[in-house]
């Protein structure tokens, strides 16, 4: 089940479009939650030695942070008229996506909502991107925003793997479809399942042909036991980076649920894992949970 009693959002400094804050607001008024709103930033032009003297730039990166600071209690403040228990923290160093994994860890956040865009073709080949390190670290569920207000009665696609043919622990499956039971049982909203069956031809040439009966059985008894309707179960043949997206679109999702396995850096660099291959190909926003016994990435952070 995905608690929802302390909700983490990253501000985005220096721009007025912030959709995870939209959406933890959003998410923040359904549950009753608190509420903290996070900006991480860094300028290496206020480091020391850089343009100034280390005093200079000391007092240079407090009146900075100060602003951040208003600028934040600015946006909080309408949210707590409305009667939203809202806090405010301003993180600087570098890179900001371990100040944000360093405030996880300090205050264990239910959530972390943050805004994601479009990543270009070389960031994503050297999986330097901020979104992509949080996928691997953050060990708190991360919901990665894309702007669209959640609508009433909203659609949730928890995209699962009942034949663990793609080496998910057997217990993720069940995490993310009550994750996605917990945000359609406190925005109205409904719950379908998705799996990809496609296998890759060993051959490279033609792909291998699948067992329709099972599939259609191994999908419906995953539903059955998370109490699921089974005419809210979907697979496909093709694969899950044409498939996923397409899914989204006909049923209009406003967020998928996916799980993030831990694989080795080899793995990583050349693959990256399927939330990170699917973030610029939804267009729905994407939660991504991690296995409860095999957490997210440790990455020492001080």
């Amino acid at each position: 089940m995905l608690e929802l009693d302390r909700i983490l959002a990253i501000v985005e400094p220096g721009l007025d479009d912030q959709p995870a804050l939209d959406k933890a607001v959003q998410l923040a008024k359904y549950a009753d939650s608190e509420l903290e709103l996070l900006i991480a930033d860094y300028n290496a032009y206020l480091e020391d030695g850089h343009h100034f003297d280390p005093i200079q730039a000391q007092a240079l990166r407090r009146q900075h942070g100060d602003q951040q600071l208003e600028h934040l209690q600015t946006l909080a403040q309408p949210l707590r008229d409305e009667g939203l228990e809202v806090s405010v923290t301003c993180a600087w160093g570098n890179p900001p996506y371990e100040q944000i994994l360093k405030r996880v860890g300090e205050t264990s956040p239910s959530l972390v909502v943050k805004s994601t865009r479009y990543h270009p073709l070389l960031a994503r080949l050297v999986l330097s991107n901020e979104d992509w390190e949080l996928v691997r670290y953050c060990s708190a569920p991360l919901l990665l925003a894309k702007g669209q207000k959640w609508p009433a009665n909203p659609t949730f696609i928890a995209s699962v793997d009942p034949s663990h043919s793609h080496d998910k622990p057997a217990a993720l499956d069940s995490k993310l479809i009550s994750s996605a039971v917990s945000l359609g049982a406190i925005s109205g909203g409904v719950v379908h399942l998705f799996h990809s069956a496609w296998v890759p031809p060993l051959s490279g040439v033609y792909p291998l042909a699948v067992d329709e009966p099972r599939e259609d059985r191994v999908l419906g008894e995953l539903a059955d036991e998370q109490s699921i309707c089974r005419t809210r179960c979907h697979w496909s043949d093709e694969d899950i980076a044409h498939a996923l997206p397409e899914m989204v679109d006909e049923l209009g999702a406003s967020a998928v649920i996916m799980g993030a396995v831990s694989r080795s850096r080899i793995d990583r660099l050349l693959i990256g894992n399927t939330a990170e291959k699917m973030l610029d190909k939804l267009e729905s926003d994407v939660l991504v949970i991690h296995p409860d016994h095999a957490p997210a990435l440790q990455k020492l952070v001080v």
